[in-house]
């Protein structure tokens, strides 16, 4: 009987330790999706994430946001040329940003999540993944 209550009260401490953790792993990601969304991509996008009509495009309810190897590559390889978002042109370009996939899903995950966007959350090992279908090498300009 002895025996057991050990158990069970390591259990309970380990689980709670775990579990402090877990909880902690996404809001610590998310306050790192946004200081890279400040360095790297506010500048353009801006704090609010809406972007300057027809010059750098919104980020809030756009298709693009979906699809996560088109963003995985976006922001690893960037891009240049016409788009159309929520039925305005752009001609720009976008510097491609050297992260790590951590730091890509997190920054992904904060724009995916921010300003009323809702979305899944993107791993890093989907990052891995995504990247697999870059270009090596490739410069958008």
């Amino acid at each position: 009987m002895k025996n057991l209550c050990y158990l069970l009260i390591s259990v309970s401490l380990f689980s709670g330790v775990w579990m402090a953790d877990f909880r902690s792993a996404p809001g610590q990601a998310n306050k790192n999706g946004q200081r890279l969304y400040e360095t790297y991509c506010m500048s353009c996008h801006m704090a609010d994430g809406n972007g300057v009509e027809g010059v750098y495009p919104t980020l809030i309810r756009t298709n693009t946001l979906t699809n996560k190897n088109l963003l995985v590559k976006l922001v690893l390889q960037g891009m240049r040329g016409e788009i159309e978002v929520k039925g305005v042109k752009y001609n720009g370009e976008m510097a491609p940003i050297n992260l790590t996939d951590t730091e890509v899903a997190d920054v992904l995950n904060y724009v995916r999540n921010s300003w009323g966007n809702k979305a899944s959350l993107i791993r890093p090992s989907e990052v891995t993944v995504a990247k697999k279908t870059t270009v090596k090498g490739f410069q958008p300009y």
